[in-house]
């Protein structure tokens, strides 16, 4: 009985951790880049104890998906990945911030974090 629960437990701990194969950021410029951006942030939102490490978390999350596209993707293409990326950021961090902070948070964000131009 003892291994069936324990198969169970490991089985289960397996699906729930798959699930988010991205979620620790051990890159060290990544990490540095996100804390800047969220003090950049908090210094307009006035983000919460709470709040602050969620949106670090968040913010890292991105930084590594636009790595990544930029390493493989160019010119228009890249643009296009990017914008959409960052409409998938922004739109998540309506789970982190109250109204009034992700209001603020969308009209401040291309100062903070702007989009590559291309010719």
């Amino acid at each position: 009985m003892k291994t069936l629960l324990t198969l169970l437990f490991v089985v289960a701990t397996n699906f729930v951790l798959a699930q988010y194969p991205k979620a620790s950021v051990t890159d060290i410029n990544v990490k540095e880049r996100a804390d800047n951006i969220t003090a950049q942030y908090n210094e307009h939102l006035g983000l919460t104890g709470v709040q602050i490490p969620l949106f670090k978390n968040k913010v890292a999350h991105y930084l590594v998906l636009a790595d990544e596209i930029k390493r493989d993707h160019d010119g228009r293409e890249e643009l296009d990945a990017l914008v959409e990326m960052q409409a998938n950021e922004t739109l998540a961090m309506n789970d982190i911030l109250t109204l009034y902070q992700y209001r603020l948070y969308k009209k401040i964000k291309p100062e903070i974090q702007p989009l590559k131009m291309i010719e």
